[in-house]
């Protein structure tokens, strides 16, 4: 248990107007702001998931541990400076520790701690009509659907696409999105089957996942982000959801899924995402078996045990 104590930025990210430069604006006079206050504190124990704050703090504070989720193509001499400096570094896959290890980062500082999820979020909800119920979706039909951003790499066009190859009885839904990016979509995808809708809050996720017969995790190789360095939120609660997964077959997501757990497809292909999505819809005995597995999988990803590595390597002697 820890207090949390505010401190003042500018509030630039959820105007959605200013875009790059509203979050570098942001993320200055936050950084700024931190300054300030650890000029005027001490801790015993400093954490962080931000490069600059980590590489300032590397040289005021110890012990520091930083937190990282990705990396850049190229790997300048402030990142290997706070690499070095940092007692620990936490990341969020195998992938972005082997890349670690061959910038010549010592592995035993590094922790492996994949993103999570919170059980509770999916404890008492209806079964699937009443969540379709509750969203006004149509009961008998058929439900393919993606939850998160529309970014390039995540593979929204992907599943978008494959909407064209589907029958009618088969809908797309696409929940999820910037307002400028749920715009292109609607401009550039119209097929009848395919429903874009949209940001939704985080509360209303889980009756919109428990509402689908299939969950699609479409991520593409373009960036190594999404092949090698991310663990996607969204992947925790689609196994927690209980409902079938259909995944990219990539090193990030491997790391998680298999075929015990999920239906993988080569990235990209959208043919091989059509077969995929009608065979979990043909085959509900093996369907139930992989999202049961998926399920039973999702217990060891949660954010009490995720707090409760972090915690054993900072007390780690």
């Amino acid at each position: 248990n820890f207090k949390i104590t505010r401190r003042w930025c500018l509030d630039l990210v959820s105007l959605d107007i200013f875009g790059m430069l509203g979050f570098w604006l942001e993320s200055w006079t936050f950084y700024c702001s931190v300054r300030k206050y650890l000029h005027e504190q001490k801790g015993e124990v400093y954490y962080t998931r931000d490069l600059s704050l980590a590489y300032w703090l590397s040289k005021k504070v110890s012990p520091l541990y930083y937190e990282i989720h990705t990396l850049p193509d190229k790997i300048s001499s402030k990142y290997r400076e706070t690499w070095r400096r940092c007692k620990g570094l936490v990341v969020i896959s195998s992938g972005l520790k082997n890349e670690l290890i061959k910038q010549g980062v010592n592995e035993n500082k590094i922790l492996v701690a994949r993103d999570a999820v919170d059980l509770k979020m999916f404890e008492n909800l209806p079964d699937k009509i009443g969540c379709r119920q509750k969203l006004k979706l149509p009961i008998y039909k058929k439900i393919a659907l993606y939850s998160g951003h529309l970014y390039e790499w995540k593979g929204a066009d992907v599943l978008a696409e494959t909407a064209g190859l589907l029958p009618e009885g088969v809908l797309i839904y696409l929940v999820g999105g910037t307002n400028k990016d749920v715009k292109k979509f609607r401009k550039k995808y119209q097929f009848s089957n395919l429903k874009i809708i949209g940001w939704r809050p985080s509360s209303e996720i889980p009756f919109w996942l428990k509402a689908a017969d299939i969950l699609v995790l479409p991520n593409i190789a373009s960036e190594k982000i999404s092949s090698h360095y991310t663990s996607p939120l969204k992947l925790f609660e689609y196994m927690a959801s209980g409902v079938p997964i259909i995944a990219s077959d990539l090193p990030s997501i491997r790391e998680v899924l298999n075929e015990k757990n999920a239906v993988l497809f080569p990235h990209g292909n959208i043919e091989e995402l059509k077969k995929s999505i009608g065979f979990v819809l043909q085959n509900n005995d093996f369907s139930d078996r992989i999202s049961h597995s998926a399920y039973t999988d999702s217990k060891q990803y949660n954010w009490l045990e995720r707090a409760k590595k972090i915690w054993n390597l900072v007390n780690k002697k």
